[in-house]
This record gives structure tokens, C-alpha cells and sequence, in this order.
């Protein structure tokens, strides 16, 4: 066991082609979730607010059935910089994402996700959690440059 909390953060970056609007449109959208990962059903925002207190809803199929998930929208730049935190997890977590454009039909999208692992965590906990965030996001990025590349226009 750790004798002191543990943060894990592990970030991906990829340059796409298409515009920081476009990208960011999709990728504030819940329901994009479902072209970017083959495990979730559903992706939906609660009603609510838009923006900052946006609840973000997951129907997700794992191999010992369905479960739930559910994000916060806690920060919000418009077009440039969204960050959440996971409302169904044990300890906190959530990502950050960031869209810089690289001309009007380009941008360059990070994602980054974190975790603050409690004292008292088994040990090996954090490289886990570090490996399983590594492969999802080298699968996000290279699911992102697919939907970029067949993005018809500016379509998010």
C-alpha cells in the first residue's frame, strides 16, 4: 500500500487536418464518444447547463455488462480548452482538452487525462492506471486523425 496520494497524468497530441472549430465541436460533443471508442453505447448531455456544470453522460459495454459514466464540465474556453472531472470513479479524475489552431484548416489537439490516486492505493496502482491511459489515448489519437481525415470540410 502507498503511504501518500499519487498523480497520474498522462497526455497525447496529435495535428489534424482540420480546422481548432471543427475539431473542438466534435470533441465536446458526448455523443462523438461513440465513433472514438467501439466500447460505448451512448453519449449524451444531461438537461442542464451548456458549458461549465454540463453533466456528460456514457453508456459503456464492458465484458461483465453495461455500465455508466459521467463527466463535469469544470472549465471551458470556447473553441480552445475544455477540462472535466469523472463524477463515477473512486478517486478524482478527469481530463484536459486543448485545440490550437495551425491554420484554417488544420489544428494541432491535446488530450490529457489524470488521476489522484489516494494514500493507501496498492502499490503497482499508478503504472496501471499510467499503461491504461497510454492506450487509450494512442487509440484516441489515431481514431481522431481518421475522423479528421475523412471529415468532409469543416463538419464536426
Amino acid at each position: 500500500m502507498t503511504t501518500t496520494a499519487v498523480q497520474v497524468r498522462e497526455a497525447a497530441t496529435v495535428d489534424l487536418p482540420t480546422s481548432a472549430e471543427a475539431a473542438f465541436g466534435f470533441m465536446e460533443d458526448p455523443a462523438s464518444l461513440v465513433v472514438l471508442d467501439d466500447s460505448i453505447e451512448l453519449g449524451v448531455t444531461l438537461p442542464g447547463p451548456k458549458g461549465v456544470g454540463e453533466i456528460q453522460a456514457f453508456v459503456d459495454r464492458t465484458p461483465s455488462g453495461r455500465t455508466g459514466m459521467m463527466h463535469e464540465v469544470v472549465e471551458v474556453e470556447p473553441g480552445r480548452r475544455a477540462v472535466t472531472r469523472n463524477l463515477t470513479v473512486g478517486c478524482p479524475s478527469g481530463g484536459v482538452l486543448t485545440v490550437v489552431p495551425l491554420g484554417p484548416d488544420s489544428c494541432r489537439l491535446t488530450q490529457e487525462f489524470w488521476a489522484e490516486l489516494p494514500a493507501g492505493t496498492l502499490v503497482g496502482t499508478d503504472a496501471e492506471v499510467r499503461h491504461e491511459y497510454r492506450t487509450l489515448l494512442a487509440d484516441l489519437m489515431r481514431r481522431l486523425a481518421a475522423w479528421a481525415a475523412h471529415a468532409p470540410g469543416d463538419a464536426a
